[in-house]
């Protein structure tokens, strides 16, 4: 606990949302909590590895790659990528001390905290708002791009944050949560290169005995790209919260999808 406050108060990070929305706990626990089930998240960090670098392989130029919610690098083959491509460019709202070590090792990864969504600031102030990102579009070069384990992310913390902070109905929340995945599609299907998607499509609740109690769609009903084939290579069960870790009483596991746009 004294080790994620610390992490907490040191972090360089220059963006304000991150630290006002709860950005930089959020990726702060999560690293806690990815070390504490390394056993079960390891495989779903293997297979997102390999998902990338099947993509990389569909890439017809390899000059620039660009990956949208690199986060924590686990589940980023960045030694291969840095040998494949001559530029990677690693994009997340925030990257810990530990990501930031690991990046610096390749003199070819750019790495960059930004706002994905480019609609945090309005909505941190109270407005329901999104727009279309548009970073790097106008950028020629990049002939892969990878969006990891993100979309059904972005309406989180942006959703909870109107609903405590602004007293938005929950249908107005719903209805912003679906701005922002319907969004972040339409700027992955603007590039001209090759865009890869991994995602979550389906959590699933288990009780104590293994028995289901619950499934739902992290889409928020907005309808996903269609997983590529073979579905063997682009679909894993990921075991997201082992039985204990949140609850001795549920556990939940969340299938997890790669499409191609």
């Amino acid at each position: 606990m004294l080790k994620e406050l610390w992490q907490y108060l040191s972090h360089p990070t220059e963006n304000a949302v991150a630290k006002k929305m709860g950005f930089l706990t959020e990726s702060i626990a999560m690293e806690a909590r990815a070390k504490r089930c390394k056993l079960s998240w390891g495989v779903h960090y293997q297979n997102c590895q390999k998902a990338i670098l099947n993509a990389s392989k569909r890439a017809v130029q390899k000059r620039t790659v660009l990956v949208l919610g690199a986060g924590s690098l686990y589940d980023v083959p960045l030694d291969v990528l840095s040998t494949q491509f001559e530029k990677v460019i690693l994009v997340d709202l925030v990257f810990l001390n530990s990501a930031r070590t690991l990046a610096q090792q390749f003199d070819n990864v750019e790495l960059v905290e930004h706002d994905i969504t480019e609609s945090l600031e309005r909505i941190m102030v109270g407005f329901s708002f999104v727009d279309t990102p548009a970073s790097w579009l106008d950028d020629p070069s990049i002939d892969l791009v990878i969006s990891l384990n993100l979309i059904t992310q972005l309406p989180l913390i942006p959703v909870r944050w109107l609903i405590e902070h602004f007293d938005v109905s929950e249908q107005e929340g719903d209805i912003l949560g679906k701005q922002l995945i319907l969004a972040h599609l339409l700027y992955l299907q603007t590039f001209n290169g090759e865009v890869c998607l991994i995602a979550d499509r389906e959590g699933v609740e288990f009780d104590s005995t293994g028995q289901e109690i619950d499934r739902f769609d992290p889409w928020w009903d907005v309808e996903p790209p269609a997983i590529a084939y073979p579905k063997s290579e682009y679909r894993w069960p990921w075991q997201v919260v082992p039985l204990g870790e949140v609850s001795r009483y549920k556990s939940q596991k969340n299938r997890v999808g790669v499409s191609f746009l």
